[in-house]
């Protein structure tokens, strides 16, 4: 798949997740179907899916019940939009976001700076609010995103044909 196109599906879920919610997830669903039809790496980014679908049910729905994040759509544990999101964010390891499979300290970086930006734009776009101060809670992202999203490229990278 083309790296603009995928980064173009990616926010245009993103956009109609977080300002549609639920509706807007149908919606983006769509355009995850699309990506999988004409992806090159279908079977790698549906294992991925699974993963970060799992992953972000874990993490999201543990900031959720500890009182961190609150969802304008309620429920347990993560709204079906957010799952949507997630499951969006796995179609970038395999196409996009290929470079960063093995540069670790670099996915970290990366990681630690947009997850956070990401969800201070959902707060910001009024999908959620947090709870605790705008830097306690940013800093807190960015420990778990500083961490995922090197995992995440790890997981990425042990997907790759072997030279």
């Amino acid at each position: 798949m083309n790296i603009l196109v995928n980064v173009i599906f990616y926010q245009a879920v993103w956009f109609l997740c977080v300002f549609m919610e639920n509706d807007g997830a149908f919606i983006a669903l769509a355009f995850l179907a699309m990506h999988l039809y004409f992806s090159t790496c279908r079977f790698k980014d549906i294992r991925m899916m699974a993963l970060l679908l799992a992953i972000g049910v874990l993490i999201d729905g543990t900031l959720s019940l500890a009182g961190f994040m609150t969802y304008n759509v309620q429920a347990i544990p993560i709204p079906f939009w957010l799952a949507v999101v997630w499951l969006a964010l796995a179609t970038l390891p395999h196409h996009s976001l290929k470079w960063l499979k093995e540069r670790p300290f670099l996915s970290s970086v990366f990681g630690a700076l947009g997850g956070p930006l990401a969800y201070w734009a959902g707060v910001k776009a009024g999908a959620a609010s947090f709870s605790l101060p705008l830097i306690t809670s940013l800093a807190l992202l960015a420990l778990i995103w500083g961490v995922l999203w090197p995992f995440t490229m790890y997981i990425a990278n042990k997907d790759l044909p072997k030279k």
